[in-house]
């Protein structure tokens, strides 16, 4: 799924909304040069964690208003970004690939827009500083909240184990189906309650 959207001025800027699947950063760092922020990764885990969504760099937020301030050096932030994706220590799988960072330019601002992925079941947890039990975050309206211990432990079970669902039995056929563990739930209550 594609999150980047439509901005070709400042007033598209301006209607955006931080949300689920959308989250600003200023990123300009001490130098005004431009410099990924320190806040962006609990966002990525928390982003892959749950269904993805799109990281604006270069954007920053006043009172719920939102405003184009560019990022001067987008190489530096594409080469720390790159540098730290890498880094186990910092983060536990990279699911980002060059095609997912965009630059946009929006009357002479450059923003470099991050579409994250949503994570697969097998990199699930997605977490950060190397620590899975207590830097694992998931998204919930526009904030990354920390995911309980015991959710963490599941999707590290979860991510060692083959799912069932994905496994071919062999010499099976329509004839070993149970047909009417396919019908809808409404159809069953129905005939049931016909009986």
């Amino acid at each position: 799924m594609n999150h980047v959207p439509e901005i070709h001025s400042l007033t598209d800027i301006d209607l955006l909304r931080e949300s689920v699947d959308l989250e600003c950063k200023l990123a300009l760092g001490h130098d005004g040069q431009g410099k990924l922020p320190k806040v962006f990764w609990p966002t990525y885990s928390a982003m892959a964690n749950t269904d993805g969504g799109l990281i604006l760099l270069g954007v920053q937020e006043k009172k719920g208003r939102f405003q184009a301030k560019g990022i001067p050096n987008p190489d530096a932030i594409r080469k720390e970004l790159a540098d730290l994706l890498g880094n186990r220590q910092k983060v536990s799988v990279n699911i980002l690939s060059d095609g997912r960072i965009h630059e946009l330019h929006v009357e002479g601002h450059l923003i470099l827009a991050i579409d994250v992925p949503r994570a697969t079941r097998k990199q699930r947890p997605v977490f950060i500083n190397g620590n899975p039990l207590g830097d694992t975050y998931r998204r919930l309206h526009e904030t990354d909240q920390e995911v309980p211990e015991d959710e963490v432990k599941l999707l590290l079970s979860e991510q060692q184990a083959e799912s069932l669902d994905y496994r071919v039995l062999p010499r099976f056929g329509m004839q070993d189906l149970s047909l009417p563990t396919l019908q809808c739930p409404a159809t069953i209550k129905n005939s049931v309650g016909d009986n």
